[in-house]
């Protein structure tokens, strides 16, 4: 039978429990309620683990006092639940982190975020219910080395995904293109319309989807056309007949760049003419013509209008584009 004075105790503790519960509730509420920063937010973390551990033991408290003569619990029970206490606070705390560093808004954040909350969700908690199995004097060696075979197995047998997904953390930390750059990868050349963690979509100039895997990407060399700036150089050998006036191709060659430039948007202003004689050819004199394209999405209409403006000026002008030629000479 309960004593008076028993239970007369058990609800004293039980309203000093209460009565810390809402201490804290208001302490939250005024203090960090709006407050932002480190300190604030591992507050916050810590909050709902700090009242599951004074309501369980405030109710342990008084159900002990009440009825002292039923209850009896070993120490590492206790020890138990403050473990998976602790790691349910260290996993708030982490992940607090974790979106701290990794902002949702980010676009290089934006898909390794989950991952790696997944990933620490995963690791946390494998290791508080190890601790806790430990603590119980349950032997766990067994588990370990299950668990160490099934990893190898599981491995082994994943490789080559594992290897795609780890090439997607690269990608997405290292941060080679973005979603719309226009790139050179793998012998493919063409526009990247998805990143993801196993693979990289990319649309090819004729409208061909290649599906590359991230491990192969991460170990070729990418070209990226879009980065730093949009405008790209385009050179080109032109060969005209060595009776040409050098002086007078040189000028033709930037007369034509200068007219495509004013018929199409497709060249940049950003990128200087320059026309260089290079070399003498088996049957023409070789210069180089350089230019900008506006960016590499019409680089091709940047060189058919100037290729265009380039034959039309050198016929008004009397300048030949010669055809392969030998001199031959026969001795009597």
């Amino acid at each position: 039978m309960l004593n008076p004075e028993t239970v007369f105790h058990s609800f004293i503790i039980l309203a000093v429990g209460l009565l810390v519960i809402l201490v804290l509730y208001a302490a939250k509420r005024i203090l960090f309620s709006k407050t932002k920063g480190l300190i604030p937010a591992v507050v916050k973390a810590l909050y709902a683990p700090l009242l599951v551990c004074i309501g369980l033991a405030t109710a342990y408290a008084v159900a002990s006092t009440a009825f002292s003569e039923y209850i009896s619990i070993e120490d590492m029970y206790f020890a138990a639940v403050a473990i998976l206490l602790g790691t349910w606070a260290a996993y708030r705390i982490v992940i607090y982190l974790i979106n701290r560093a990794m902002p949702a808004g980010k676009e290089s954040t934006r898909k390794i975020a989950p991952v790696t909350r997944f990933a620490a969700q995963i690791l946390i908690w494998a290791i508080g219910i190890f601790m806790i199995l430990a603590t119980l004097k349950v032997d766990i060696t067994p588990l370990l080395a299950s668990a160490g075979v099934v990893g190898i197995a599981a491995a082994l047998a994943a490789q080559d995904f594992l290897g795609n997904i780890f090439g997607g953390i690269v990608l997405y930390t290292d941060g080679p293109f973005t979603e719309g750059d226009w790139v050179y990868l793998s012998s493919t050349y063409g526009r990247v319309l998805h990143v993801g963690l196993r693979s990289t979509r990319i649309m090819t100039e004729d409208s061909q989807m290649m599906i590359i895997p991230n491990s192969m990407i991460s170990n070729n060399i990418i070209m990226n056309y879009s980065k730093p700036a949009e405008a790209l150089l385009i050179r080109e050998n032109v060969g005209v007949a060595y009776n040409s006036d050098v002086m007078l191709v040189k000028q033709s060659l930037r007369d034509a760049v200068a007219s495509a430039a004013e018929k199409s948007s497709a060249l940049s202003a950003e990128i200087e003419t320059e026309v260089d004689f290079m070399e003498f050819g088996d049957s023409a004199l070789i210069f180089e013509l350089t230019f900008g394209a506006a960016s590499t999405r019409v680089r091709r209409d940047a060189a058919d209008a100037v290729n265009t403006e380039v034959i039309r000026i050198f016929r008004e002008r009397g300048i030949e584009i010669p055809f392969p030629q030998r001199v031959l000479t026969i001795q009597k």
